[in-house]
Parts: structure tokens; sequence; C-alpha cells
């Protein structure tokens, strides 16, 4: 190995050291949320029960058990999030300057606000409203409800989490713009392709595939779709004006 490639070699070690020990804390981050879940899952299994409209049961001996080791997973998953995104970066901040720290913090914290609010979204809107259309749906044609507490908890869980991801397109098209990798102008110009590939990803992500379901996540995507070309357009701007001022003081 020549010296030129070790040079190269060291510092990719030394990313790959760092990543290791960023993915082993973010373990931690959802080990410390689970630890803190599990002894509200049993409550949290009720209270999610509810939801539903109707009883639940359990058609096994350890179905009721592992919804409870689930229910705080998923719990430790929602509050380990803020965690997780520290880590990610913490990770690339050594490689940035003083402003683009502070730029990529705000970013970070977006995300997490952003998360929270489509988890809270899911939980007071779209959840109830795909339950019950579901529950009720089966009764209109004759059948009587009889469902699993483990599917249909695991179910409302996904559906949560999968919100909470959702809501982050807006801080993820900011985020680009604010890098300088994607203009608005090139937003705004795809628009329908926006709306075929939300179209696509909401038939992906929904839980299930019927119309309803497939709507209720379709329309919130749209509209963070076009919240997003905002984000975007208020990070050019920001990020334009911090090239000016950069090149001022460099003058």
């Amino acid at each position: 190995m020549t010296v030129e490639e070790e040079g190269r070699f060291l510092p990719f070690m030394e990313h790959a050291v760092e990543l290791r020990r960023r993915l082993l804390r973010s373990l931690v981050w959802v080990g410390a949320g689970f630890a803190a879940s599990f002894p509200f899952s049993e409550r949290m299994v009720a209270f999610l029960g509810k939801l539903a409209g109707t009883p639940l049961v359990f058609t096994t001996p350890t179905e009721a058990f592992w919804i409870t080791i689930k229910t705080a997973f998923y719990g430790g998953l929602l509050l380990s999030f803020p965690g997780v995104l520290y880590e990610a970066w913490a990770f690339v901040s050594p490689g940035l300057y003083r402003d683009e720290r502070r730029s990529i913090l705000l970013w970070v914290g977006g995300g997490s606000l952003f998360f929270l609010l489509g988890v809270a979204f899911s939980f007071f809107v779209a959840l109830p409203t795909a339950l019950s259309f579901l529950v009720h749906f089966g009764e209109g044609e004759g059948l009587r409800a009889f469902m699993s507490v483990d599917r249909t908890i695991s179910f409302e869980w996904r559906f949560l989490l999968v919100f909470g991801l959702i809501f982050e397109l807006p801080v993820i098209m900011g985020f680009l713009s604010d890098r300088g990798l994607v203009a608005p102008d090139t937003f705004r110009r795809s628009r329908r392709w926006a709306v075929v590939g939300n179209a696509v990803l909401a038939s992906i992500l929904s839980p299930t595939q019927d119309f309803l379901n497939m709507m209720i996540m379709f329309v919130p995507l749209l509209i963070l779709y076009e919240s997003g070309i905002l984000a975007a357009s208020w990070a050019a701007s920001r990020r334009q004006k911090r090239l000016s001022e950069g090149e001022t003081a460099a003058s």
C-alpha cells in the first residue's frame, strides 16, 4: 500500500468506526425507549385496544404477552426517534462549518417536531377514521368483528409510525434545498410526478390497500409536498443569505 493509499484508507476507517459507534448509540437510545415504555405497555395495549371500537381477542396462549412486548418496542421507537436523529447529526457535524452545524441542528429539531405531528395526526384523525370505516364496513355486510389483539394493535402502531415518517417530507425537501442539492423550482416543476409518486407511496405504506386508507395517506402527502415546496423556498433564500454574508466577510 502506497503512502497516498494509506492516507485515504485511514480516514475511511475512522469514519467506519465512528459510524459503528453512532449506530450502537442509536440502538442504546431504542433500548432506553423500550425500557421506559415497558412498565406502561399493558396500559398502552388496553388504551389502543379501545380505539378499535370492538372487544379484541387473542387466539394463542402467547399472543397477549407478545403484543405487550411489541407495544413496548414500538413505544420505544417513538421515544427514541429524536435521539436517533441526534446521532445522525453528530456523525456528520464534525465535517461541517459552524453555521452548517447550526443549520443541521435546526433540521434535526424540525424533523423531530414533524414526526410527532405526524403521529398526533394519525392518532386523532387518520387512525380512528380508518378503523371506524373498516370495522363498520364488515358489520354492514352482516359480518361480526372477531379481531385479534396482536394484528389489530400491530396495525395501529404501523399506522402511527408510518404517518410520523411521511410527515418528514417537508423537512427532507427543505433540507435538500438548504444544502443546495435540489432547487425549489425543481420541486415545483415535478408536481405532476409527485402526484404519481405519492399515489404509489400511499399504496405501499397503507397497512391495508382499501381506497379509504390509501386516500387517508395520499391527501396528506399532497399537502405535505406543497408544504415542502414552501420549506424549500425558505431554505434556499436562507442559504443564499448565508452565502452572501460569507462573500461579504471574505471581501
